[in-house]
């Protein structure tokens, strides 16, 4: 099954897309929210262009695992994600996915604040991991 993992934000959306053995995974442009006012629609172009049979949401749950205000705005954003595209939607806990891609950047020796598109798109990988080592998706 082919995954696109993709990370949430109110400024940028991260994105990843894995084969269909769940073994090899990457990055894909990040969107900026902000700077592009037709976001979603470059979204679902990037899904079609992919042709994921489904999509994995980072989910940012408080230390409890209790829902958060942005968890409900990614639950809502997936929803219609989910029923514009025609797939099925899963939800990962993302805890700490932007803390660890910003350290792995860092680690090679890049500067967060020069690209944090960079960070949403590895943060996004970090999900779809995630998902699937959890689910034995691979």
């Amino acid at each position: 099954m082919k995954l696109m993992g993709v990370d949430y934000g109110r400024r940028r959306i991260g994105l990843s897309v894995g084969d269909e053995a769940g073994v090899a995974l990457r990055g894909l442009p990040t969107i900026d929210r902000k700077n592009n006012p037709g976001f979603f629609s470059k979204l679902l172009e990037i899904i079609d262009r992919e042709k994921p049979d489904a999509l994995v949401f980072g989910l940012p749950l408080d230390g409890d695992d209790a829902e958060t205000v942005m968890s409900t705005e990614v639950r809502t954003f997936a929803a219609k994600t989910a029923r514009r595209a025609g797939l099925p939607v899963f939800f990962i806990d993302e805890s700490l996915s932007s803390l660890r891609a910003a350290a792995l950047l860092r680690y090679q020796g890049k500067k967060k604040r020069r690209d944090k598109g960079s960070v949403d798109r590895l943060a996004a990988c970090i999900i779809l991991d995630r998902f699937i080592r959890e689910h034995g998706c691979a």
